[in-house]
């Protein structure tokens, strides 16, 4: 009997020793910080906002805390709050988790930094005022689940060529939708995408995933003339600046040459809209190697 007592005792103490450990390793560690909440990640390496406490209309993150990047918003940071209108992010974050900003009903305005990654399950889900975030400066790589469903405001989207993926709902919802600009990085559109998304129109590349997507469930697209490189000064459009270039322009003004839009802009050095001796002149001087200040033999998009 007594051994059967100690058994059954030795065994609850093993019991309850378990289930502190489990609240040990389960339990986070957070530290407060005004009215922001952070949260040790990445091995103690980085932060990630864990909450916001308070309730100011316009919020922009810190780089640092403790001398440690703030790289992440964790998962439902900011959820319903009701009083957040514009949020800037520091150039230091990375990802926002699921759920991270999901009713924020008052939220307008979204500024991103180049190098954001991830925008994770349902971050903007019901956000309906939301009308400006600037996806294409980022380097985001999925439009994940549900990221942006329910989110009425939103009438314009340029997603940047790092996306390869768009998930299930992503904007789906979204009634105001009227453009969307898909890359030709993008390889795989779930179907329900842009469910229930009536008014929206996709910008793509011909024979691009997102054509195909669009000719196959009946959405309106628009196609986009792929841009063309030009190097400035390269009048003849040889390639590189030459006396050629100079020349070219000058045989122009005799009109002995015949012009057109394109050369104009490969030789209006001056930019004040029309070829002339002071653009030859200029070029001349590059070719020489006098450093005029000007933008001659950079490369740009017509």
């Amino acid at each position: 009997m007594k051994i059967t007592t100690r058994f059954i005792s030795l065994l609850l103490c093993i019991l309850m020793l378990s289930a502190v450990a489990c609240l040990s390793v389960s339990a986070k560690t957070v530290y407060p910080v005004g009215d922001w909440v952070y949260e040790k990640i990445n091995n103690d390496t980085e932060f990630e906002i864990d909450e916001y406490k308070g309730a100011s209309a316009i919020l922009s993150t810190a780089y640092y805390h403790n001398m440690l990047p703030i790289t992440s918003v964790g998962s439902n940071a900011f959820n319903s709050n009701t009083t957040l209108e514009k949020i800037t992010f520091s150039s230091n974050l990375t990802a926002i988790q699921s759920y991270a900003f999901a009713n924020c009903s008052s939220l307008k305005t979204v500024v991103l930094k180049e190098n954001l990654t991830v925008i994770d399950d349902g971050a903007f889900s019901n956000c309906t005022s939301l009308s400006s975030i600037n996806l294409e400066g980022t380097k985001l790589e999925v439009v994940s689940r549900a990221s942006f469903t329910n989110c009425d405001a939103l009438t314009e989207v340029v997603l940047p060529d790092t996306v390869t993926t768009i998930e299930n709902n992503a904007f789906s919802y979204c009634d105001g939708l009227a453009k969307i600009l898909i890359p030709e990085s993008v390889t795989s559109i779930d179907k329900n995408a842009f469910y229930n998304s009536a008014n929206v129109v996709i910008y793509c590349y011909e024979n691009s995933e997102a054509h195909i997507y669009a000719q196959d469930n009946g959405i309106e697209f628009v196609l986009i003339t792929p841009k063309e490189l030009y190097i400035l000064g390269d009048v003849d459009n040889s390639g590189k600046v030459t006396i050629l270039d100079a020349t070219s322009i000058q045989l122009y003004l005799i009109e002995v040459l015949e012009g057109d839009e394109r050369m104009l802009i490969r030789g209006d050095i001056n930019t004040d809209g029309v070829l002339s001796i002071m653009d030859a002149t200029a070029i001349q001087r590059y070719l020489v190697e006098i450093d005029d200040g000007n933008d001659i033999g950079k490369t740009f998009e017509y």
